[in-house]
């Protein structure tokens, strides 16, 4: 996967691994806060306030990201990486990062890379971003499994060592089971519409229009007629997927997820990853959901005996 082609040593955070200065000082006459950090080699004030207001430092954003990877992982091995997105300086103090352990991460007996992007700005300083990315590879075709909308945190600063049990395994394993379960739906099943379609230039343009609805992006404009992997064409992705995987919606989901994955502008892509998790889950609930209702109304006993004699 080529994102992983872009990762460097997880030593060059050192030089961002950066304090915070607050303390209260003598201005005039009035006593005020004073936040501060210092950067190439120059203290840069960020804000003074009468009254005492939230911050992080970027130390603990990036401790932050170290200790949810490690919980994620526990008790595996950690090989982390860094791709570094927002570099601070003294003209922007926004720091975004992509924390990927190089090891793999393992549900059941499928091989995973998992990543964690962080975001934070002393702009916004009263909270961090974090979110977790798992990626795998399907048939040779780099597609990412967009995480659900759920593991999205944004956490206040004062919070960033609380660490709830969604960074969790057990958690994404949950994930995972239902995921696995929606994707097996999409591949055996055309469910109607778009996929009904005799005529491929109109399935093609259909699926399109499915990429369009779930990036919420526009396929004549610039967010799609870039230079990715010499691919600059969604047909691209929907032939080759189709190619391996047939006709139906587990295709065209895959189109779609290598479509975003291999988007090389950051706010885009994880603008489009960030569409596709909200669009994912709710469709996953929505489906399986829809299966439960169906089973409860049509009670089978060969497929009970199936369940009892696994």
């Amino acid at each position: 996967m080529k994102f992983i082609q872009d990762t460097q040593p997880f030593e060059i955070l050192k030089q961002y691994f950066i304090p915070a200065i607050y303390h209260r000082i003598i201005e005039g006459r009035k006593k005020v806060y004073q936040l501060s950090i210092s950067i190439e080699g120059i203290e840069k004030v960020i804000k003074k306030s009468v009254k005492p207001f939230e911050h992080t430092s970027y130390n603990k954003v990036i401790t932050g990201a170290v200790k949810r990877m490690e919980k994620l992982f526990a008790p595996e091995q950690l090989n982390l990486e860094v791709i570094l997105y927002k570099k601070p300086n003294l003209n922007q103090l926004d720091l975004s990062f992509e924390l990927v352990n190089k090891e793999f991460f393992k549900i059941g007996k499928e091989e995973y890379y998992a990543s964690i992007m962080v975001e934070y700005s002393y702009s916004k300083m009263d909270f961090v971003t974090y979110y977790p990315i798992i990626y795998r590879q399907t048939c040779l075709n780099g597609q990412v499994a967009i995480m659900s909308k759920n593991f999205k945190e944004v956490i206040a600063t004062n919070k960033i060592f609380d660490i709830g049990c969604d960074w969790s395994k057990c958690t994404f394993e949950s994930y995972q089971r239902k995921l696995t379960n929606y994707f097996e739906i999409l591949q055996d099943n055309r469910q109607g519409g778009l996929f009904d379609e005799e005529d491929f230039e109109l399935f093609e343009r259909n699926a399109i229009r499915k990429m369009e609805q779930v990036l919420k992006i526009k396929s004549k404009n610039s967010d799609i007629d870039r230079n990715s992997d010499n691919i600059n064409n969604p047909q691209n992705f929907f032939r080759r997927n189709i190619e391996m995987l047939g006709r139906n919606q587990f295709a065209v989901w895959n189109a779609i997820t290598d479509f975003a994955s291999r988007e090389r502008d950051i706010e885009k892509r994880n603008v489009m990853f960030l569409n596709a998790g909200k669009f994912l889950s709710d469709e996953i609930e929505k489906t399986l959901n829809k299966q439960k209702k169906d089973w409860s109304n049509n009670l089978i006993w060969g497929e009970v005996l199936r369940i009892a004699k696994k």
